[in-house]
C-alpha cells in the first residue's frame, strides 16, 4: 500500500470536511426565510453527518500510520473547499453547501482511485459509501432549488 499517498489525500479530505463542517453550522445558524424550519434541520443533519466523516477520516489517517491535521489553520490552507460567508438566504446557503458537497466528491473520487490502485479496498469503500451519501443528498437540496412544482 502506498501510504504516504493515502495519508496525504486523506488529510486534504479531512480539512476540506473541516470547512464544510462550519460553513454548513453558519448556514444552520443564520438561515432565514419561510423554509427556516425545513433548512435549518437539513443542516443540522449535514454537519452532523460531516462530524461523524471526519472521525472515521483522522481514525482511517492513524490506521495509516499517519497524523491527521488537528488544528484549524492547517485545515483552512489545506482545504480545497474554502469558508463561506454566510448571509442566512436560503437559496445561497443551499447553493453554497451543494458546492461544498461537489468539491468533497472530487477528492473523494481521486481517493477512491489512489486507494483501488494501492489495493486499499476499505478506504475505496469509504469513498464509495461517501460518495452513494452525497449523490442522494445533492439530488434532494437541488430539488429543494427547483421551486416549482407540476404533477401530471
Amino acid at each position: 500500500m502506498n501510504n504516504e499517498k493515502i495519508v496525504k489525500k486523506l488529510n486534504q479530505l479531512l480539512a476540506a470536511y473541516q470547512v464544510v463542517y462550519f460553513n454548513t453550522r453558519a448556514s444552520h445558524w443564520l438561515i432565514k426565510g419561510e423554509n427556516f424550519f425545513e433548512l435549518h434541520a437539513k443542516f443540522e443533519e449535514q454537519y452532523n453527518d460531516a462530524t461523524e466523516k471526519i472521525d472515521e477520516i483522522a481514525e482511517r489517517i492513524l490506521t495509516h500510520g499517519g497524523v491527521p491535521l488537528t488544528a484549524a489553520s492547517e485545515m483552512v490552507k489545506t482545504s480545497a473547499v474554502k469558508e463561506a460567508k454566510v448571509n442566512g438566504d436560503q437559496a445561497a446557503c443551499v447553493k453554497g453547501l451543494l458546492d461544498d458537497l461537489s468539491k468533497l466528491g472530487v477528492i473523494e473520487n481521486e481517493l477512491a482511485k489512489i486507494a483501488d490502485d494501492a489495493n486499499d479496498i476499505v478506504t475505496a469503500d469509504m469513498m464509495t459509501r461517501f460518495l452513494s451519501e452525497q449523490q442522494k443528498t445533492r439530488w434532494m437540496l437541488s430539488q429543494f432549488l427547483n421551486k416549482k412544482s407540476s404533477v401530471n
